[in-house]
């Protein structure tokens, strides 16, 4: 499991990379995702899991700054999608993972965790998008958008809280404790920031697209 999860974390980066225009923006990342190997190899979340708590506020931060810096970014749509379609196995390697005993029943498909719906969905989309590109700003794929990013930070809320943290309010029986090693962190810290601006982007981009409809409607009429 850890060889895949590593393959998938490095193809969300690097259909990220692609996505944009600056293709730079994957220096950052890249450096964090090294960063984090090192300290995660060490074991240093499993020995004082209070310490993940600074990560998480730095992945906070990163993602609002990076999503204001590269908000107006003509990204590419479909390797932003292709980026949902890992959700699939990603959701499989967590189940595992609960099968394991290192993360409650709550984060997998069986519980709150709808990421194999989005997956699948992804590749609708990115079908009928190549076919129809107006499928990009339908109201659908506007919904679809919305609705991936509260799912999947309520997922974030579900992890901090099942993680033997200060802040850990459910899963004593069985706490998330795969995401205090090496590579299961990239699943907070990695994965779950690259699809949330993804999102973020998709859903820009349709209203983008809106809006440029609506302007050029105006001025023939």
């Amino acid at each position: 499991m850890h060889i895949f999860f590593s393959v998938f974390t490095l193809s969300c980066i690097i259909l990220f990379g692609l996505a944009s225009p600056n293709k730079m923006v994957i220096i950052p990342i890249i450096v964090w995702t090294l960063a984090l190997s090192a300290v995660s190899s060490l074991n240093v979340f499993l020995a004082f899991p209070p310490s993940f708590i600074l990560i998480l506020v730095s992945i906070l931060l990163l993602s609002i700054s990076y999503y204001r810096l590269s908000k107006n970014a003509n990204s590419n749509v479909y390797y932003l999608l292709g980026i949902h379609i890992f959700r699939i196995p990603i959701e499989f390697t967590i189940f595992q993972l609960f099968k394991h005993n290192m993360l409650p029943i709550e984060m997998t498909f069986l519980g709150w965790n709808y990421d194999l719906f989005f997956g699948i969905t992804a590749i609708l989309f990115l079908v009928f998008s190549s076919l129809n590109p107006k499928t990009l700003k339908s109201v659908l794929f506007k919904a679809w958008n919305i609705l991936g990013i509260c799912s999947l930070l309520k997922v974030v809320v579900i992890g901090i809280l099942s993680s033997p943290l200060p802040l850990q309010a459910m899963a004593f029986d069985q706490p998330n404790i795969a995401v205090l090693q090496f590579p299961y962190v990239f699943l907070p810290t990695i994965i779950v920031l690259i699809v949330i601006l993804s999102h973020f982007h998709l859903l820009g981009y349709a209203n983008t697209i809106e809006n440029q409809q609506n302007t050029y409607n105006r001025k023939i009429k």
